[in-house]
């Protein structure tokens, strides 16, 4: 199985909490995958003490800002890259430039590495528009028109339409705050959440888990099928459906294109780039006595386009691939 990279500052207690619910008790041992925790300040004891109980956990020194940490992490070959928000570094920033060192770091990262998925935590939604930016695209400008319009209309929810964070791959922990008031209310919220997350666990109680729509699972047609097909069977309640589209064969008569540039000078300066990159990672790689052809070379060209549908129609119909 691939790996997952956590980045972090230093060892915390959140860590501890990211790590129990990817070995939790009703995970197969086959299914494990090994997480390797890069940190730039060395763990207590008491803190490795903890996480030695936990199979397939390793830890390292080093940076995201360095690209040999990263290449000794291996993230050429991580299934995700999860970065926590380096609040030693922005503590003295003001508000709007309270994220910009992850934001240059996660940039950095994605422009080495497109192919991979990285997850990064933010302290600020309205930043969520400068991540994994890419310049020239003309689906990216729609969409920041139309997060415009909601702004102007008062909307403090506007951060929902940037492609990011309807793929999962950006978080704040700003939204956690409109909990506050429920919690207030509703002494039971915080252990729900936590019951939730799979963080805490009490007898009886379910666990977050997913499944993959197959070519076999195609003539149950609707997510309304699929809920009554799984709450008949395994006892199971689906609560939404994460959807990746293919764009590459999309018509040419699309409104909006998402290609990175049209023009064919653009587009060889791209092809330049990406070759000097390539050629960059793979000279650091054999310092490193890593196999160059380990390394995938592909394009920053927006190939699919993912999303969350939160409490999908009864009617929606299912497609190959959705979880």
């Amino acid at each position: 199985n691939r790996a997952v990279i956590l980045a972090a500052d230093y060892a915390s207690n959140g860590i501890y909490n990211f790590l129990i619910p990817l070995r939790a008790h009703f995970r197969k041992k086959t299914s494990l995958n090994p997480i390797i925790l890069l940190l730039e300040r060395r763990p207590d004891v008491a803190f490795l003490d903890a996480i030695s109980f936990f199979p397939l956990i390793y830890w390292m020194l080093g940076s995201i800002d360095c690209l040999d940490d990263l290449l000794r992490a291996g993230i050429n070959l991580a299934e995700n890259v999860v970065v926590v928000n380096k609040e030693l570094n922005n503590s003295a920033e003001e508000d709007t430039l309270s994220d910009c060192n992850t934001i240059v770091a996660v940039q950095t990262m994605f422009k080495f590495f497109p192919n991979i998925k990285i997850i990064t935590e933010l302290s600020q939604s309205s930043n969520m528009r400068f991540m994994q930016f890419r310049a020239r695209d003309a689906y990216a400008l729609h969409l920041s028109k139309m997060e415009k319009r909601e702004k102007e209309r008062g909307s403090h929810i506007s951060y929902m339409f940037r492609l990011p964070f309807a793929a999962g791959s950006v978080f704040s922990a700003s939204m956690l705050d409109t909990l506050l008031y429920q919690a207030f209310v509703k002494d039971y919220l915080i252990t729900f959440v936590r019951l939730l997350l799979g963080v805490d666990q009490a007898p009886g109680s379910g666990f977050l888990t997913s499944m993959k729509i197959g070519k076999q699972d195609l003539w149950i047609r609707t997510y309304g099928r699929l809920y009554q097909k799984l709450c008949s069977t395994t006892c199971e309640i689906p609560i939404g459906i994460y959807r990746t589209i293919d764009t590459s064969n999309m018509e040419p008569g699309n409104n909006f294109s998402l290609n990175i540039s049209d023009d064919p000078k653009e587009g060889h300066s791209n092809l330049i780039e990406r070759a000097e990159i390539a050629q960059l990672v793979r000279s650091r790689m054999q310092s490193l006595a890593l196999p160059p052809e380990d390394y995938d070379d592909v394009s920053e060209k927006r190939n699919s386009l993912s999303f969350v549908i939160i409490n999908p129609s009864c009617d929606l119909k299912l497609e190959e691939g959705d979880i």
